[in-house]
């Protein structure tokens, strides 16, 4: 056990070290544009110690807690028989985690034309339905890229009906409300629900519940769009780290800033929420559900339900230091860098979006416990390395395509990419291994987690206001997280494309060495 934490650490610090890396050398290297102030520095040195430790935390916790709440609340559903109960139950899951997830209030309180409370109601109510509905095409082994297609053409018709600065705010919303407290656990709840209906978990149907989580959203955000007809608009709030305007950012080191930038981070202050209270509210109702679940279906020993609770404690600790970083120290760079990159040359832009989306993805927590199932469910076969390369090429075409379709401000229209992106990813579907299809699907919502809507949207929003101020944040900055979602549905099943071919050669090879081998035997005779 000691040992296996010590390599998540490892991993959580190799994991962190690109972003590090790639912020450094663009403040050092001269004529880029980009400077950091030695306070700055400072908190960007502490943030990403902290997302160091509070990534490692997080996983070392998630291992024990709700990778084993989930398949516990799966399995006992499913053997309990009882649809009403099933579809109840999964409902309000998908309520409560939905409305407890911090990235989707943060999404809320920048769209000032929608309440806020309408619009985390509606998007809640969507991801209870579809986690239901996903529930049960695993129960009833449907089909699951002929239930996908069905959804995501309502979603495409849906978006030839509405305003236009609608579509980037509803795709984005399927990412942001799988984060990562919630992706751990419906996960392993599609594993509970797949081992018990067919007692084997190496079966695709183990995936494919987070990527009905991201439909919901998706859908009623649109349903909105019909009845909201009013353009969005978005008022630019520069962070006082970054403003060169504010004392915060003068030169020089300032302690009172640095900790004061902490705090912020971790403590409620104004209408934001805080990483302490963001977390606990996200936890509780996971923890409060299978708590009482528990209680009445389960019954776990004492010495389960404690090592259950103990997990989730250090996971509480862990996701603690980790939101409060990066809102603290990745954010406000993630916007300065997009503010001053923005204001010289395009190609340089371009490049470190690219690298920015390369090295995000390392840090996303999820991810890790994604590649980690994949791993586990097909028995090695699926190489956890080579995933994460894919997933991580993908972060940065879909940074370098949102940086381009920003600099082209109304003519490059999102839908220019992630229509013809699904299209693509639907006609891989059909040459894959259905559990290359489950898995792609999962991974856009796990992928856009809160490294990237914490540093990379910003650093979208920042180019965005420089080159065209408030006027297309809705429609060109919004709608990154929309294509980070899209890119793991091509990569992933790209794997499975190039792992189907070679299977498909050695089947050939085998073949006609036993045909020849026959053929040796009958003219020996």
């Amino acid at each position: 056990m000691f040992l296996e934490s010590l390599v998540k650490l490892k991993e959580s610090f190799l994991s962190t070290l690109p972003v590090v890396v790639v912020v450094l050398l663009l403040n050092f290297i001269p004529g880029i544009g980009f400077d950091l102030t030695t306070t700055q520095l400072v908190i960007f040195g502490i943030s990403a110690a902290l997302v160091v430790v509070g990534m490692w935390l997080f996983n070392v916790g998630a291992d024990s807690s709700m990778h084993k709440m989930g398949e516990l609340v799966g399995s006992s559903l499913t053997r309990k028989q009882s649809m009403v109960l099933l579809v109840v139950i999964f409902f309000l899951f998908g309520v409560f985690i939905t409305v407890a997830e911090p990235d989707l209030s943060v999404l809320a309180n920048q769209v000032p034309t929608i309440p806020s409370f309408l619009l985390i109601g509606l998007i809640s109510f969507g991801v209870g339905a579809f986690i239901v509905i996903g529930a049960l095409r695993i129960l009833f082994k449907r089909n699951l890229k002929v239930w996908l297609l069905g959804f995501y053409g309502l979603m495409f018709a849906l978006c030839l009906l509405i305003d236009k600065s609608y579509i980037p705010l509803s795709l984005d919303s399927g990412g942001v409300t799988t984060g990562p407290i919630t992706v751990p656990f419906i996960l392993a709840v599609g594993v509970g629900i797949a081992t018990s209906r067919a007692g084997n978990k190496s079966t695709s149907d183990s995936f494919g519940l987070v990527a009905f989580a991201s439909i919901g959203p998706i859908l009623m955000v649109l349903i909105l769009a019909l009845v909201f007809r009013d353009n969005l608009t978005y008022d630019f709030q520069i962070n006082s780290l970054i403003d060169p305007n504010s004392p915060e950012s003068a030169a020089g080191f300032n302690g009172a800033t640095v900790g004061n930038a902490f705090l912020r981070a971790l403590l409620p202050h104004g209408s934001e929420y805080g990483a302490l209270l963001s977390v606990t509210i996200s936890l509780s109702p996971i923890l409060l559900f299978f708590v009482v679940y528990e209680l009445i279906f389960i019954k776990l020993s004492s010495r389960t339900m404690f090592s259950i609770i103990f997990g989730i404690g250090v996971s509480y600790v862990g996701l603690i230091l980790f939101m409060t970083a990066v809102s603290a120290g990745f954010l406000p760079i993630g916007q300065k860098l997009g503010l001053e990159l923005a204001q010289g040359e395009l190609w340089i832009l371009v490049l470190v979006g690219a690298f920015l989306g390369i090295v995000a993805v390392f840090a996303e927590p999820a991810v890790h416990v994604l590649t980690n199932q994949m791993t586990e469910i097909s028995d090695g076969s699926i190489s956890r390395v080579t995933v994460v390369l894919a997933l991580a090429f993908g972060n940065g075409v879909a940074i370098v395509l949102s940086v381009l379709r920003i600099y082209f401000g109304v003519d490059f229209s999102l839908l220019y990419i992630v229509v013809p992106g699904y299209i693509l990813a639907f006609a891989l579907s059909f040459a894959v291994p259905d559990i290359y299809t489950a898995m792609a699907f999962d991974s856009g919502g796990v992928v856009s987690g809160p490294m990237n809507t914490t540093f990379i949207l910003p650093f979208a929003i920042g180019a965005c206001y420089s080159f065209w101020g408030n006027d297309l944040i809705m429609t060109n900055a919004f709608g990154t997280i929309a294509v980070v979602a899209l890119m793991p549905l091509i990569m992933i099943q790209l794997i499975g494309l190039s792992a189907s071919i070679k299977i498909r050669a050695q089947y050939r090879i085998a073949r006609n060495r036993i045909r020849e081998e026959f053929d040796d035997q009958i003219i020996h005779f």
